[in-house]
This record gives C-alpha cells, sequence and structure tokens, in this order.
C-alpha cells in the first residue's frame, strides 16, 4: 500500500480535523499544501467529487472530505486504535454533522471577515507556508487577486462576521450544555469523532499550544476579544484538555 496524500491548506480547521485522524489512527501520509485555486484544479484531476480541502489520495480513491476520511482511516486502523464511532455512533454522527455545518462554516466566517477585509497581508503567509517554491511565489504574486475571490466564496464582510460571531457563540451555548453534566467527551465516556471534530474546529478560537497552527497564526481584533471572552466558558476549556489529552 502507498502512502496517502493528504491535500490541505495549512490554515483549514477541516485539514487539521483529517491530519488529527490520520495521527490518531496511526495512518503514515504525506500532508500536501495546495494553493488556494491550484486545489481544484488537483481534485478533479484526481477525480475527486468535490474540490474543497481536505481530500486525500489513496490506492482505494480519492476520499475527499474530513468525515469521509475519518471513515477511511477507521477502515485502515493500521494502529488498531480504539474506533471512534462511540457506543452510540448515530448519535455521535449527529453533533459531528452540527459542528461541520454549522461551527466549523461560522468560526472561518468570523476569522476571515476580519483578517481577509482588513488585513489581508496577514493571511498570506500562512497560506504561503509548506507549499513548494514555486507556488509559494504565486502566492505571493497573485494574493491580490485571490483574496477577493475568497471574500465572495466565502461570503465575507463586517456584517457577515457579527452574524457568525453571534452563530458561534450560540453553539458554545449548545455544548456547554452538554458539558454542564461535567461528563468528559460530548456523549458517552468515550473519545470519539465528535469530540475531535469539536476540538478540530474549535482550535483556532481556543489556540492550545498542542495545536500545529494557530501559534504562527494572525489574529484579528474582533477574533482576539472574542478568544478573550470566550476563553472560560466549558466547550473552549474542553477544547484545551482535547488537545493535551489526545493530539499527541
Amino acid at each position: 500500500m502507498n502512502a496517502p496524500v493528504l491535500y490541505v491548506f495549512n490554515i483549514s480547521h477541516y485539514c487539521e480535523k483529517a491530519r488529527w485522524a490520520l495521527d490518531y489512527f496511526g495512518i503514515e501520509h504525506e500532508a500536501r499544501h495546495v494553493m488556494p485555486g491550484a486545489h481544484r484544479i488537483i481534485a478533479k484531476k484526481l477525480g475527486a467529487k468535490r474540490g474543497s480541502v481536505p481530500f486525500l489520495q489513496t490506492d482505494d480513491g480519492v476520499i475527499a472530505g474530513s468525515s469521509a476520511i475519518i471513515d477511511w482511516c477507521e477502515d485502515h486502523n493500521a494502529g488498531k486504535r480504539t474506533s471512534l464511532s462511540g457506543a452510540d455512533p448515530q448519535a455521535v454522527r449527529a453533533i459531528e454533522k452540527r459542528l461541520d455545518d454549522v461551527v466549523g462554516v461560522h468560526v472561518r466566517r468570523f476569522y476571515y471577515s476580519d483578517a481577509l477585509i482588513n488585513a489581508p497581508a496577514s493571511v498570506r503567509p500562512i497560506f504561503s507556508n509548506g507549499l513548494p517554491i514555486l507556488q509559494r511565489a504565486a502566492v505571493t504574486l497573485g494574493w491580490s487577486r485571490i483574496v477577493p475571490l475568497m471574500i465572495k466564496g466565502m461570503d465575507l464582510g463586517i456584517e457577515q462576521g457579527l452574524q457568525s460571531r453571534a452563530v458561534v457563540e450560540a453553539e458554545l451555548d449548545w455544548l456547554d450544555g452538554l458539558l454542564a453534566d461535567g461528563r468528559p467527551y460530548l456523549h458517552g465516556n468515550q473519545w470519539t469523532r465528535a469530540d475531535l471534530t469539536a476540538a478540530a474546529l474549535l482550535g483556532p478560537l481556543a489556540a492550545p499550544k498542542e495545536h500545529p497552527i494557530t501559534a504562527k497564526a494572525f489574529f484579528p481584533s474582533t477574533v482576539l476579544k472574542a478568544m478573550k471572552d470566550w476563553e472560560k466558558r466549558p466547550t473552549l476549556q474542553f477544547v484545551g484538555r482535547m488537545y493535551a489529552t489526545h493530539r499527541l
């Protein structure tokens, strides 16, 4: 079996979710950084069903999306690690889906609605990090054209950022409610894909020291204020524990 290749944006929290799953299951892989725009061309060339990162090139074909990558990892559990499905896979999947569809989307929109509009130059180095030299140069030279496409594609703006902040806060209320009874994990007493997903997608707001990217990231003022406002919330404390305990 050839080592799978994981195509990523360095900054993406969905890519962090996929990386974490591959690491957890002990699956040797190559993380290949790609530049915005080129990822869609690569995905199409490889036959991926969707163009967004992450996608995983394997001997079985291309696996697109972080949740599908976890499914693939479960089937190729090289380290014979405990399954992430939990005692009630349907309930765990429901939490994961809400995190993917709501939390992850609005954390990203909240961050970029400030960073890409007010300080786009601060974001470019994170996207450039890890790229081959020619792609890195292309990102630098083309950044002024890339930024408007990202703003349009993610529907960014000051008002949109405020909307997404409100959504994230409501989702933190929901997650705080799940943790209110003192449970160690989001569902039951076992580490599951729901916990991994929550930690990866909220990792940029908690900025735990074990996170591979946040130490190098630029945080705009609105995001820094939210991080300060939310840092004592049970959910962000939970994210810190998940990184300290499971992101080895």
